[in-house]
């Protein structure tokens, strides 16, 4: 087993997608790639919809809310400016990470989302990493392959379900600079963290 990837196995000055049907494992992972960002001492920019205190309550719950370098910053609005405006300040952090998405671009035409996106690659490059989490299905079809397109990596999170238990599954199609994968890799939540299963299966 190994645990949850970190900060440092992204490409720099990235814009990373991390989507799953519904739930909240992308949330989780993200907020375990935060910590550890944190941990290591970079600053860390946590824009979301949801109420703040819930996510720190769940990081606490998971023992993992870090003490410095991490904001949480609520945004409850619909207005894609702002919440771009809000991103691309260069006040903000190494790691910026908005949860969800697609809550601020549900009725931005294809040429509005596309400038948005192309916005935020180019202050990436000035050498910040974005998450992006989305629930699928919530954008328009278009958009959402544009947005996987136009990213520097994708990771998809897939939940499977057999018999009476759930499996998850983390898919990496697309990563800037790493070698593809060929098969999906395992993961569970436990009291140990965000475990991601690397060994290699035979037979």
């Amino acid at each position: 087993m190994a645990s949850v990837h970190g900060m440092e196995d992204f490409p720099e000055k990235s814009v990373i997608l991390i989507e799953e049907d519904t739930g909240l494992a992308k949330s989780i992972y993200a907020q375990y790639i935060a910590a550890g960002a944190a941990s290591a001492g970079k600053h860390v920019f946590y824009v979301t919809a949801r109420d703040a205190e819930n996510i720190r309550s769940q990081m606490t719950r998971l023992r993992i809310l870090p003490a410095t370098g991490f904001h949480i910053e609520e945004m409850h609005g619909t207005d894609p400016d702002a919440l771009l405006d809000l991103l691309t300040s260069h006040s903000k952090g190494d790691l910026v990470i908005v949860d969800a998405f697609p809550f601020y671009f549900l009725d931005i035409p294809l040429a509005g989302f596309r400038d948005a996106i192309s916005r935020l690659i180019a202050v990436a490059k000035t050498g910040r990493i974005f998450l992006l989490l989305i629930d699928r299905g919530i954008l328009p079809q278009r958009h959402e392959v544009l947005l996987r397109a136009m990213a520097d990596g994708v990771i998809q999170i897939t939940t499977v379900t057999e018999g009476d238990k759930v499996k998850r599954y983390l898919n990496i199609p697309k990563m800037q600079g790493a070698q593809l994968l060929e098969k999906m890799l395992p993961f569970t939540i436990t009291d140990e963290g965000f475990l991601i299963d690397t060994r290699e299966r035979h037979g």
